[in-house]
């Protein structure tokens, strides 16, 4: 019996990808282990029992491995089609009941303020910036306006050294303000967590210097951009995806660990292992959001060309003509409007001259 499931687990194991592995296993294992280690001490029972833990611990087996493998596997398989869940859910996406109104009105409310006074400081220390180097350019002899070819001398001297923290605190509100949406007006597009800003805000960023809407292009970007820019994206959302997983089984850990010692006492303090380790983990999904985002904005510069070129649509000259070919692309991409109010909108195509086997010449595209 022990073999059996031993082979049978290891047969299964063996058929998983990669992404599998990483973004389902490891937190499904942590979720069973922690799980198993409550049970043994009989931490639903009453107070845990760590001599109880040591001998389940020096009992176990092969068979029980096994078992406990296979259980990891069959946990992973009911929450991996969850993945799109649980991230929408990390984002802020909580419905439209009154609860969740409630909820998604305080929470917003809170990131609405942090942005107001993000905005607020970072104007303080500007006009601290200028004014500081108003004073300094002058006393040189220097047209302030002249700051960008001064910038290098001015910080190599002692005079530099009064603006480095004032320099670093602009650089830090500017970072902190690069995860909130991005689009104007931009507190009207701001989610109820740090997560779901971030996302947003690379969605906002990504392809938008050529009229290109991140949501609507990505499905077919993946269709025909290179392996390695595929293979390149593909790891950054692995990073995000396992980092949302294993916020999410920590979290639920959390919460049996709650329900099985709230009344053991000092016991329950044991709940802020899984209670840290959810913290750690969404904080790295916030910091993964950004990662991936930027590789969605490189894969976008490197690859829109061939979108282009698969849809036929004629290739601009300019980024100009690019952005306003791109804001009827847009338009017929967006499936959800283009049944009610884009049915007038036309794009000339651009089709490839077909290749005539008998040798006579291809006839260019528009003549007879």
């Amino acid at each position: 019996m022990t073999s059996s499931v031993a082979d049978t687990t290891m047969s299964v194991g063996s058929r998983v990808g990669r992404y599998f592995s990483l973004v389902s296993m490891v937190p499904s294992l942590f979720l069973v282990l922690w799980t198993a280690a409550l049970t043994a001490s009989n931490a639903w029972a009453g107070k845990p029992d760590i001599d109880t833990l040591k001998d389940w611990l020096a009992a176990v087996s092969v068979r029980t491995v096994a078992w406990m493998v296979l259980l990891t596997l069959i946990v992973a398989l009911f929450l991996h089609p969850l993945q799109f869940a649980m991230t929408r859910l990390l984002e802020g996406y909580w419905g439209s009941s009154l609860p969740a109104r409630v909820a998604l009105r305080w929470r917003i409310g809170r990131h609405r303020r942090r942005h107001a006074r993000l905005k607020k400081r970072m104007k303080a220390l500007e006009d601290r910036w200028r004014s500081g180097l108003d004073k300094i350019l002058t006393g040189r002899g220097t047209d302030p306006d002249d700051f960008d070819s001064e910038r290098a001398p001015l910080f190599e001297s002692e005079d530099g050294n009064r603006f480095t923290g004032l320099h670093a605190a602009r650089e830090s509100i500017y970072a902190t303000l690069n995860a909130y949406p991005a689009l104007y007006p931009a507190r009207d597009r701001i989610l109820p967590t740090r997560l779901g800003n971030a996302l947003r805000s690379g969605e906002d960023s990504a392809g938008r210097p050529y009229g290109i809407d991140a949501i609507l292009i990505a499905p077919h970007l993946a269709l025909v951009a290179e392996e390695s820019h595929v293979r390149y994206l593909r790891d950054s959302r692995q990073q995000l995806d396992t980092a949302v997983r294993l916020c999410v089984v920590s979290f639920v850990a959390f919460l049996l660990t709650t329900g099985g010692l709230l009344t053991d006492g000092w016991w329950l303090l044991l709940a802020m292992i899984p209670y840290t380790l959810s913290y750690v983990a969404y904080r790295a999904s916030v910091a993964s959001a950004a990662d991936y985002m930027v590789a969605v904005a490189t894969v976008i510069d490197l690859n829109r060309f061939k979108v282009y070129e698969r849809l036929h649509i004629e290739l601009p000259d300019s980024t100009a003509e690019e952005r306003r070919s791109n804001r009827k692309l847009m338009k017929l991409l967006d499936e959800e409007r283009t049944i009610h109010r884009n049915r007038k909108v036309s794009i000339g195509y651009r089709h490839p001259a077909t290749v005539d086997t008998s040798g006579t010449p291809p006839t260019p595209p528009g003549n007879p």
